[in-house]
C-alpha cells in the first residue's frame, strides 16, 4: 500500500508539474497555443504532414487517404496569410474514403518562397501545377477547392489547365472587382492598407471581427496574442503579397471566369465582411460552365471555422451533382 501511495503521489506531482508548465508556456509563449491547436486539429482530421521538393522549393502539405479510380481527389487551397490546417474542420466531416490533400501555398505555413518571387496569380498557378505533377495528382481528374485568395487561385488554375479538372469549388473567392465594397475594403480605402495583417492584439481583434460573423468564435486576448506572435515571421511577406494583390485592383480572377470549363460551385457566407457577397453577381454573369451557387446564412468569411459541417455537406452534394450529369 505504501508503494501504491508513493506512485499516486508521484503521478499527482507529475500532473501538477505538467499543468504548471503548460500555464507558464501559455503565459510567456502564447504562440504555442496556435502550434498546439494546429497539431490537434490535424490529428483529429486524420491527416499526415508531408514535404516534397518542387523544383528548388520545398512544399508542405497534409494528406488523408489514397487516390482511387472512382472518386476524384480533393485539393484544398487556403486563403491569404492562412495555412493548410484551416481546412481540418471541414475535412473531419468528409467521408474517410475520399483522398484529400491540403497544401501550404508559397510563402505560407511551412512552404517557403524565394526573395523577389513573382507574386501574380498566374505565377502561383504555374507553381501549383508543378506541385500537382510532383505529388501525382495529375494521374486523374481533380476536384480543386479554394478559399478567398485560394479561391481566386483555384479559378485561375481551372481556366489555365482545364484538362486537369473534374470540378471546381470556390469559397468566398478573391480577385473579383465587386459593385459594392466590403468592410475590409472600406478600411483599406480609408488608409488602413494592412488591416488583415495584425501586429497587435487590438489589430488582431479587428481582423477577426471582419472575418467572423459569429463573434463568440473570436479568441480571448491571450490567444490573440499567441496568434500575433505566431504570425510575426510572416508579416513582411504578407504585406508584400497583399500589396501585389491590391495592384491588380481586386480583379485577378475576373478575366479567367469565362474560361472555366469544369462544373463549378461557389460557396459564400451571407455576412462576409472581407469579400462582399455581390461578387456572386459577377460570377453568375461571367461563368459559362455549369454553375451551382450555395449561400450559407449567418456566416461570414471564415466558412471553414464558422460552418465546416454545412460547407462539407454542400461540397458532397455538389460532387454528387457532377457525378450524375
Amino acid at each position: 500500500m505504501e508503494v501504491i501511495s508513493t506512485v499516486v503521489q508521484l503521478a499527482g506531482g507529475a500532473v501538477l508539474t505538467t499543468l504548471a508548465l503548460a500555464i507558464i508556456v501559455i503565459y510567456f509563449q502564447p504562440a504555442y497555443i496556435v502550434h498546439f491547436f494546429l497539431r490537434l486539429n490535424k490529428w483529429r482530421a486524420g491527416c499526415t504532414t508531408k514535404y516534397v521538393k518542387v523544383g528548388e522549393q520545398q512544399f508542405a502539405y497534409m494528406e488523408r487517404g489514397r487516390p482511387t479510380k472512382n472518386q476524384p481527389s480533393l485539393l484544398f487551397l487556403h486563403g491569404f496569410s492562412d495555412r493548410k490546417e484551416t481546412f481540418c474542420e471541414m475535412i473531419m466531416h468528409l467521408p474517410k474514403h475520399l483522398h484529400v490533400i491540403a497544401v501550404d501555398l508559397p510563402g505560407h505555413g511551412d512552404t517557403g518562397i524565394k526573395a523577389k518571387a513573382d507574386l501574380t496569380v498566374e505565377a502561383y498557378a504555374a507553381k501549383l501545377h508543378q506541385f500537382i505533377g510532383v505529388v501525382g495528382l495529375d494521374h486523374g481528374p481533380l476536384h480543386l477547392i479554394g478559399h478567398s485568395m485560394g479561391g481566386g487561385l483555384a479559378g485561375c488554375y481551372a481556366a489555365s489547365y482545364p484538362e486537369k479538372m473534374w470540378a471546381l469549388t470556390m469559397i468566398c473567392p478573391g480577385g473579383i472587382k465587386v459593385p459594392e465594397n466590403s468592410v475590409m475594403f472600406e478600411k483599406i480605402f480609408q488608409g488602413n492598407r494592412h488591416v488583415m495583417i495584425p501586429e497587435t492584439v487590438e489589430q488582431a481583434e479587428e481582423m477577426f471581427n471582419i472575418c467572423l460573423y459569429n463573434k463568440s468564435l473570436i479568441p480571448p486576448k491571450r490567444a490573440l496574442k499567441g496568434y500575433v506572435d505566431y504570425s510575426r515571421p510572416y508579416i513582411n511577406f504578407n504585406k508584400e503579397l497583399f500589396d501585389a494583390m491590391l495592384e491588380l485592383g481586386q480583379d485577378g480572377l475576373t478575366p479567367y471566369l469565362g474560361k472555366i470549363a469544369a462544373p463549378t460551385q461557389v460557396i459564400w457566407g451571407r455576412h462576409d465582411k472581407a469579400l462582399h457577397i455581390s461578387g456572386l453577381d459577377v460570377i453568375k454573369r461571367k461563368v459559362t460552365a455549369s454553375l451551382q451557387v450555395d449561400v450559407i446564412e449567418e456566416c461570414g468569411h471564415t466558412i471553414g471555422l464558422e460552418a465546416p459541417k454545412k460547407a462539407a455537406a454542400l461540397l458532397l452534394n455538389f460532387r454528387e451533382t457532377v457525378v450524375n450529369k
